[in-house]
């Protein structure tokens, strides 16, 4: 895991060495380890190293072939590079370094872009092909490993954090309405937008030829996330899952390092604890989890009974016995892009324990909900059809949601109804954005009505949910589950889920690993139909019967808990100077598309006289605000 970034301008840059490091420099807790650069004429490579697999010095980075005709540098792991490494020395290379990097361009160089089609991993990166005067880049299949990139009038610049991609002077610091317009509805910047003009991201499973002579660049898919219409239910559909999750997960741990595990007491967590232990076949692996004074944020209680039953070192940290504040405002200071997603904050804590204990990798659970429909919405989609087919009981349900006093522990009851009412009314196809987002189309429409894409509700909304159509669109199957599900694994997976892994861990130079999310597994559990992964009463049916088969306790009955954070009580309490001393009217009214007036009599008064549990919308806010003002971008 490491850090990377570059440029081939179409004019010389004075003083590039100066301007590389400095980009560099903005990505050394990407790789305190090491560091190197490379410069000629067409091009300039910058990395910085987080040592992982061959921890000599001979595997750092820029890395070159023996002719040095090509040039990589690479941020991620490739699973597979043992297999791939025997293949390569098969066919007569030679290797001099025992590191995934040498496997990785020694199989560009012998299969070019095929080599898309061989590896496994978690990985974004560019290689420098002198012969062919071009730079391949591209993000792995689930899009864990980010790449920024600028291109405008021939000029090409990359980066591993959009903070480091604009420090370079070539770019123009122009803001995005249209990006930030979607980004207060879906919390983070989607697809392959950022919050600045001509600046990007590579899609997941995407890969980029930028030609050198000819100044442009050629983007296309590698791999397509299917959900498809056709299922198949193998009668050994449990064992073949369990040995794809279990060889995922021996690659997963292939490390020169210590490594630990993320385990909050959950399922996805638990699963992943056991294979582990009994790989590892040690006595010493260490876990870690978190806990808060609010109890209904706490599976720290399963996660200790798991851990004697496995016999790993558990380590809690109570939070709130720390000066949590300070800590956050530093977390959300160092944000590479705004990301409003408080699964953010919490890794970011729990990622600085494990940092200052002395671990440089985890495993993580990211990917088992979107692998088996493990999130609420699928258990109440039924409910949600039934009652959104008679307008006069939506209707109902609406406005007794509004009666009902709002609660602000962790998705009480009354919250949960007042969320399940958004979609209400509306069609089904948005039902599912409609209740994980922050604010609705009809709210931007009076938020940032001083914008010229906001012209019209109907407009805006359109504007809106193009990106889910996309997704929804992509899949052959009219099913409404399987639309739902390819929504969680082309939008929430990796906008939310792997965006906010990758930033908070990296914080703290953790790389953070995730078995789910291999493509064999999830290519061969889109297959199965939806009773082997969901019935009325629990989610993930796969994970809860192996659970229930190897570890006596009651996991394998829990109930999901998504990892986060007390956010509504800590903003009228604890967060609450560092939130409102920055969304003061002065500042959101310098943005010149947010109206102040409606933000606060709408969103923040109602959240402050307990009438309204509106901490997502004021996060989100807060989060955008903070990061603009950070980059003197207002």
């Amino acid at each position: 895991m490491c850090g990377i970034a570059g440029f081939s301008l179409k004019n010389n840059l004075g003083h590039k060495e100066d301007v590389l490091r400095i980009m560099n420099d903005k990505l050394s807790h990407r790789g305190p380890d090491g560091e190197g650069f490379y410069h000629d004429d067409d091009v300039s490579f910058a990395h910085k190293r987080l040592a992982i697999i061959d921890l000599n010095s001979r595997s750092n980075q820029p890395f070159f072939d023996k002719k040095k005709e090509y040039v990589i540098v690479f941020n991620g792991e490739i699973y597979n590079f043992i297999e791939l490494r025997k293949l390569l020395t098969d066919e007569g290379f030679v290797f001099f370094t025992s590191s995934d990097t040498e496997v990785l361009l020694n199989s560009y160089i012998k299969w070019g872009i095929g080599l898309l089609q061989k590896i496994k991993g978690m990985f974004s990166f560019a290689i420098y092909d002198k012969k062919r005067k071009q730079i391949l880049c591209a993000r792995d299949h689930f899009g864990q490993k980010p790449f920024f990139y600028y291109y405008n009038d021939g000029n090409f610049i990359f980066s591993s954090e959009l903070t480091s991609l604009i420090s370079n002077p070539q770019i123009e610091k122009e803001i995005c309405i249209k990006s930030i317009i979607n980004y207060l509805h879906y919390d983070s910047f989607v697809g392959d937008s950022t919050p600045l003009n001509n600046c990007y991201k590579l899609l997941p499973s995407e890969y980029l030829i930028f030609d050198i002579k000819k100044r442009e660049i050629m983007k296309k898919i590698y791999w397509n996330l299917r959900v498809s219409k056709h299922k198949h239910c193998p009668k050994d559909y449990y064992d073949l899952f369990m040995d794809k999750l279990i060889i995922s997960t021996k690659q997963h741990l292939r490390s020169d390092v210590p490594i630990a595990l993320y385990l909050s007491g959950g399922v996805d967590s638990t699963t992943l604890a056991c294979i582990s232990r009994k790989i590892l076949n040690s006595k010493n692996i260490s876990a870690f989890n978190l806990k808060f004074k609010n109890k209904t944020f706490n599976e720290n209680l399963l996660a200790t009974d798991t851990s004697k039953k496995l016999k790993l070192k558990l380590t809690t940290y109570n939070l709130e016995d720390t000066d949590f504040v300070s800590e956050l405002s530093n977390n959300i200071n160092n944000i590479d892009e705004p990301l409003a997603d408080l699964g953010f904050v919490a890794i970011s804590f729990i990622s600085n324990f494990v940092s200052k204990d002395g671990f440089k990798v985890v495993i993580s659970g990211d990917g088992g909900d979107e692998l088996l429909m493990g999130y609420e919405p699928f258990q109440k989609y039924w409910l949600y059809k039934f009652i959104n087919k008679f307008s006069i009981l939506s209707r109902s349900i609406k406005y007794i949601s509004t009666l009902i006093p709002d609660s602000f522990a962790y998705m009480g009851t009354s919250h949960k109804i007042k969320i399940f009412s958004k979609a209400l009314g509306f069609d089904k196809k948005y039902s599912n954005a409609r209740w994980i987002g922050s604010f609705l189309p009809e709210e931007i429409f009076n938020i940032a009505r001083n914008t010229k894409i906001s012209e019209t509700k109907s407009y805006l909304e359109n504007e809106i949910y193009s990106y889910i159509n996309q997704i929804i669109e992509s899949t052959d199957s009219d099913n409404e589950y399987d639309q739902l599900l390819i929504q969680y694994q082309k939008h929430y997976l990796s906008n939310l889920i792997c965006n906010h892994t990758d930033k908070a861990n990296m914080q703290y130079s953790i790389e953070a690993r995730s078995p789910f999310l291999d493509p064999d597994l999830f290519n061969f559990t889109n297959s199965f139909p939806k009773n082997l992964k969901l019935n009325y009463n629990f989610s993930k049916l796969i994970l809860r019967r192996f659970l229930k088969e190897t570890i006596n306790n009651s996991t394998y009955k829990n109930q999901k808990k998504g990892f986060t954070v007390p956010m509504a009580i800590w903003i009228k309490k604890e967060l609450k100077d560092l939130i409102f001393d920055t969304l003061n009217k002065d500042t959101i009214n310098k943005t010149g598309f947010l109206d102040y007036d409606y933000f606060y009599l709408n969103v923040i008064k109602p959240h402050l006289d307990n009438r309204s549990n509106n901490h997502k919308k004021i996060w989100n806010i807060f989060i955008l605000i903070n990061w603009l003002k950070i980059n003197r971008l207002i």
